[in-house]
């Protein structure tokens, strides 16, 4: 027999035998639904349900977002893909960079979020040793 637990017998999906002033919020609740309701405290974001829409600002932004990645997207399929059969006297050629450009700016872009990401991981790592330090 457990002791600490209220039982209440069941009959189908009806609970009989709970007392009137039951509150659901003081039951004895799993360590895993206790952590990530403590998680949600601890970040301190309002958790949306499934079901909200994102607020204004969040679309706007998100639409931005989009927005320029297409931009980026076309610009670069264009230049790298299609002006190869374009002949180089036409006047679209003014309008993009060298070709040798098309491997250079991807190249460094992607070292530079690899230095991002590096430095980043570096930084949450020494903040972390600093804090084990205090606390031992």
């Amino acid at each position: 027999m457990q002791t600490g637990r209220r039982c209440f017998p069941v009959l189908g999906n009806v609970v009989l035998g709970r007392p009137k002033d039951y509150d659901s919020r003081r039951a004895p609740q799993p360590k895993a639904r206790r952590a990530r309701i403590r998680n949600r405290m601890l970040l301190g974001s309002p958790v949306r349900s499934v079901g909200e829409m994102a607020t204004g600002t969040d679309q706007v932004v998100g639409l931005g977002l989009v927005a320029v990645s297409l931009i980026i997207f076309t610009y670069y399929t264009t230049w790298v893909i299609l002006l190869p059969f374009i002949d180089s006297q036409h006047v679209i050629h003014k309008y993009f960079l060298p070709r040798a450009y098309a491997v250079a700016i991807p190249l460094a872009a992607g070292l530079l979020l690899l230095l991002f990401v590096g430095v980043f991981i570096t930084c949450v790592m020494l903040k972390n040793q600093k804090v084990a330090k205090k606390a031992q």
